[in-house]
């Protein structure tokens, strides 16, 4: 089901971003006659309003205020991930549906699942794990699998 929602998503910030509309004023019909369930659809623009709620306008923002740039990979992660599936990253990095943060974190876990040439349905299953982890369960480094040079178990 996490799937759906970020499908939904997607669908949700491309129509904010090249229609210039509010959320609110987007023609959610659509996504129920492609097959969306009212429940996935709510939980997405949940979700979306959830977590832009202290900068609700980011998912509004024009396109001259995107970022300048785009994390290139590595060779050994250019490996993992296939065309398609490194365009899918950027997407979701560009709808701002991923924090620079979460998206390292899609790549380590993509390049720690030992697969090559990772699809977008992969990576979408890969980043619904990460989006939609309950908060409760883990700290603000939101679920990092590998411990960075400082960090210490307890």
């Amino acid at each position: 089901m996490h799937e759906k929602i970020v499908e939904i998503l997607i669908f949700v910030l491309n129509e904010v971003r090249k229609s210039n509309k509010p959320i609110g004023e987007i023609d959610f019909k659509a996504l129920e006659r492609k097959g969306y369930t009212q429940s996935e659809i709510s939980t997405a623009i949940s979700w979306l309003y959830e977590r832009l709620k202290p900068e609700r306008e980011i998912a509004e923002r024009k396109p001259d205020f995107r970022p300048p740039s785009f994390r290139i990979l590595h060779p050994a992660e250019r490996f993992i991930f296939s065309q398609e599936a490194h365009g899918y990253l950027i997407q979701l990095r560009e709808l701002n549906i991923l924090s620079d943060h979460e998206l390292e974190l899609v790549i380590e876990r993509a390049m720690l699942s030992g697969y090559e040439q990772l699809t977008p349905p992969e990576i979408q299953s890969i980043v619904s794990s990460i989006l939609f982890t309950s908060v409760e369960s883990f700290d603000q480094r939101r679920g990092q699998i590998m411990l960075g040079g400082n960090d210490t178990i307890q």
